[in-house]
């Protein structure tokens, strides 16, 4: 069954009028026919299933019935993630999105490559959030991440109070293993866990002192130097597989 995204502001009582981009994608490219059913979600939990009208005009219209409402995650977990470059971000996203994933927070580091004005952060973010819509209706979640614009560093370190847990992917001698730390967590129940990856060549001393002074705990994970992309994976993998569903 084809899966459609509506944005919460679009649903109504029996009906909903979907995106252009989101009729033009049934009408056009699925080739969805009047009295087909579909499913839909909201992105933040709500699903219901649905009937196509398409009007003799073209104009297609969606009424709803079976509204329900998905499980509520037991926690959130963010990812506070240095951008590399190339189009190794757009990865994390979709997979992130799959992972279930609530919150990514794009930034920009100093050993970081990629630099974004203002435009340019404003059309990465619309792109993430098209893959990351297209990735939720691939893999069937109902929830889709809050991804924020492209921040600096430190902008992103000041928000680390919102979060009842915060780890940091670090390389420096003597961190604990993930694992360990999230022995320890798992008494807590917390309730929000950020975890911080950061770019190609680590973050510098500064920035990991700033994140530790903050509240983050530096964790190991393993002996192995994992490219960015995969650190970034691999701990929202362990996390989602620990505490998002109790």
């Amino acid at each position: 069954m084809h899966r459609c995204f509506i944005e919460p502001g679009r649903w109504a009582d029996g009906g909903i009028l979907p995106s252009d981009a989101e009729a033009h994608h049934l009408r056009d490219v699925l080739r969805a026919e009047d009295g087909d059913t579909v499913a839909v979600f909201d992105g933040a939990g709500r699903e219901a299933r649905a009937t196509v009208r398409l009007a003799a005009d073209g104009m297609l219209t969606l009424e709803v019935s079976e509204i329900g409402s998905a499980a509520q995650r037991a926690c959130d977990i963010a990812l506070i993630q240095a951008i590399p470059k190339g189009a190794r971000m757009d990865l994390v996203i979709e997979k992130a999105t799959e992972l279930g994933v609530a919150r990514i927070i794009p930034v920009i580091t100093d050993r970081g490559v990629v630099r974004l004005d203002a435009k340019q952060a404003r059309k990465r973010a619309e792109r993430w959030k098209r893959i990351a819509r297209s990735a939720s209706k691939q893999c069937g979640t109902p929830w889709l991440p809050v991804i924020d614009p492209a921040q600096p560093y430190g902008r992103a370190i000041d928000r680390l109070g919102e979060f009842d847990a915060v780890l940091l992917g670090s390389l420096v001698e003597g961190t604990q293993p993930l694992r360990m730390v999230i022995d320890s967590l798992r008494e807590q129940a917390p309730a929000s866990i950020a975890v911080i990856i950061g770019p190609e060549g680590d973050l510098t001393p500064a920035e990991t002192a700033a994140a530790m002074e903050a509240g983050a705990r530096p964790v190991s994970f393993g002996d192995l130097t994992l490219r960015v992309e995969t650190a970034a994976l691999y701990a929202a993998s362990v996390l989602a597989h620990e505490f998002l569903w109790r």
